[in-house]
């Protein structure tokens, strides 16, 4: 074969080849632009399914808790005013025993100042026994004295008619009275009594232990109530009560800290203390505590560690929200299936409940749903009826 033949039918396979490709290029480009095109619509909005509750306005207290620890009214260091032995103690002179005004918690041997009373009343009738004679003396004196008929000045006729003695003898037995009743009143002090109602806190006296004014015999502390300093923060005082003119203090609530039984011990507010704690900075409020004025619960003790909490000042017209509704300041409320991003005025907050006086209205409804990226005016449904019951909607959080 000749070259020209050969480089003859290399063109001719080279146009084959080009002729393949192009007319694949072309077929491609028919069968695009031949292809059926799909309508582009935009992403249809999905409602975000959340509960609501509708809310109402009312009349509430504001309630603040605090706490303290139990003290007693008052509390005294029981001590005996005259020296001696001790004799006996009382049965109720035990610590932790409830005792009434006027039982005996101790008694002194009195063997010392029952002769002292003793000899303070033979003294007393000596100088009751010369008194009489001296005015027997007087007697005799005057009727001397104006049989006398002497001229003489005050000073002499005082003398003759034995005034000084007569004045010495009446001092005598006044001083003399005096010593009985000293001694009665030592005698007396050998018993010492229960100057309250109370219990005993502590007791440091025994049997046979030589006392003087100055030994402790024990701790004694009313029972008719008990007190409490609460700590409560500075900015809360404005919610509580205190006592002016004939106006009570706010109500307490009183039980213990750690317990979960219902009920408490209803006290009411004394005053605001002077000071303030250093942890915080939180103000003292005092108050007081009838002892045992529930008998269904068990009595508060000395040095208990209570919670109290507050009846405050009431707000009227306002909502009633549990915490987790409020979204700072701001409440989620469902206006005709769209998320209103409502800001609100809180009047009161705490743990437990939240008070907003402006920017809700009666009968709405609210989202207690947790929405993790809520937009306002974003589409929202719920799984409750049409709202068409004529039955007017409770509050969002039972008072």
């Amino acid at each position: 074969m000749s070259d020209q033949s050969f480089f003859k039918r290399k063109w001719v396979q080279i146009g084959l080849a080009i002729g393949v490709v192009a007319l694949g290029v072309i077929g491609s480009e028919v069968l695009v632009a031949t292809a059926p095109t799909a309508s582009r619509k935009p992403p249809e909005k999905v409602a975000r399914l959340v509960t609501t509750e509708p809310v109402k306005a009312g009349d509430y207290t504001v309630s603040l808790l605090g706490y303290g620890v139990v003290e007693p009214e008052q509390q005294i260091t029981l001590q005996a005013r005259v020296s001696g032995t001790v004799q006996s103690i009382g049965p109720k002179f035990v610590p932790g025993a409830s005792f009434k005004k006027g039982e005996v918690l101790v008694q002194l041997d009195n063997t010392d100042y029952r002769i002292e009373l003793q000899t303070a009343q033979a003294a007393l009738a000596q100088a009751q026994s010369t008194l009489t004679s001296e005015l027997g003396n007087q007697v005799v004196a005057q009727s001397d004295f104006e049989l006398l008929g002497l001229n003489v000045d005050e000073r002499e006729r005082a003398l003759i008619l034995r005034k000084p003695q007569l004045e010495a003898a009446k001092a005598t037995v006044q001083s003399a009275q005096a010593g009985v009743e000293r001694a009665k009143v030592n005698l007396e002090r050998t018993i010492l009594r229960a100057p309250f109602d109370g219990v005993v806190v502590s007791r440091e006296a025994s049997v046979g232990a030589q006392v003087s004014a100055t030994t402790a015999l024990g701790v004694l502390a009313s029972s008719e109530a008990y007190r409490i300093s609460v700590a409560v923060p500075q900015a809360d005082l404005k919610w509580i009560k205190f006592p002016e003119g004939k106006q009570a203090g706010s109500t307490v609530c009183v039980s213990d800290a750690s317990s979960s039984e219902q009920g408490c011990h209803k006290g009411t507010v004394l005053n605001l203390q002077t000071s303030v704690q250093d942890n915080g900075r939180q103000a003292q409020v005092l108050v007081e505590v009838p002892r045992n004025n529930n008998k269904n619960l068990q009595p508060l003790l000395l040095a208990q560690y209570v919670k109290v909490r507050f009846d405050g000042i009431e707000l009227r017209n306002v909502f009633k929200l549990a915490p987790s509704s409020v979204h700072d300041n701001t409440v989620w409320v469902n206006d005709n299936g769209e998320l209103d991003i409502r800001p609100v005025n809180i009047a009161f907050r705490s743990a437990e409940y939240v008070l907003i006086d402006r920017g809700l209205n009666n009968g709405e409804s609210i989202v207690t749903s947790n929405l993790g990226s809520p937009v306002n005016r974003m589409a929202i449904r719920t799984n409750e009826p049409p709202n068409n019951a004529t039955t007017p909607a409770p509050a969002a959080v039972k008072p």
